[in-house]
């Protein structure tokens, strides 16, 4: 399956503490899954050396299916940008925001700057931000080989997607954690 097509996976709803099947996601993931703050903020927290954006793609283009139905759009065209967050120069999350170009007027325009800066920085500041239910899946870490040193196997990567408005105007991110980096320290 071709990276740009992970977008099609069998999102589930976030399960709620004490349901069965928030049992099924592992530890230290469960936590950083289910956190509806800002990731850059807490992955930044994490840094010794530097927290840096490395982005892989950010290209216009009409989402797959299945995404223009969580943003509510049909057949727009977008700003998709994928990326990988780093730790101290260790990568740690893939991320993909889509934004459709009727959610880029006004005050959003900015987001079409952002270059090499955090999408989540840019968007836990502002006081209009709203964000949907949080969706989890996990898919092989293969689908990341392209972009990295150590090719995985079989291991796997848990992700999380979020619709969020902006000016009420709606934002797709999706961040998969990438396995065997320790996500514990708080």
């Amino acid at each position: 399956m071709p990276l740009t097509d992970f977008a099609d996976q069998t999102w589930q709803p976030k399960p709620v503490h004490g349901h069965e099947c928030i049992n099924d996601i592992p530890e230290p993931y469960r936590t950083w899954l289910l956190d509806s703050g800002s990731l850059t903020q807490r992955l930044k927290s994490m840094c010794t050396k530097e927290f840096r954006v490395r982005v892989l793609k950010h290209e216009w283009g009409i989402p797959p299916r299945s995404e223009q139905d969580f943003l509510g759009c049909n057949h727009e065209m977008a700003s998709i940008r994928q990326v990988l967050l780093m730790v101290d120069d260790q990568p740690r999350v893939f991320a993909r925001s889509v934004l459709p170009a009727t959610s880029l007027t006004g005050a959003n325009r900015e987001l079409l700057e952002l270059g090499d800066r955090p999408l989540g920085e840019f968007l836990f500041k502002q006081p209009s931000l709203e964000r949907g239910p949080i969706e989890i899946d996990r898919l092989s870490a293969s689908q990341f080989n392209d972009y990295l040193d150590k090719p995985y196997q079989k291991e796997q990567s848990w992700g999380r997607r979020s619709l969020f408005l902006l000016n009420g105007k709606a934002i797709s991110v999706c961040e998969f954690f990438l396995p065997e980096y320790d996500l514990t320290p708080m």
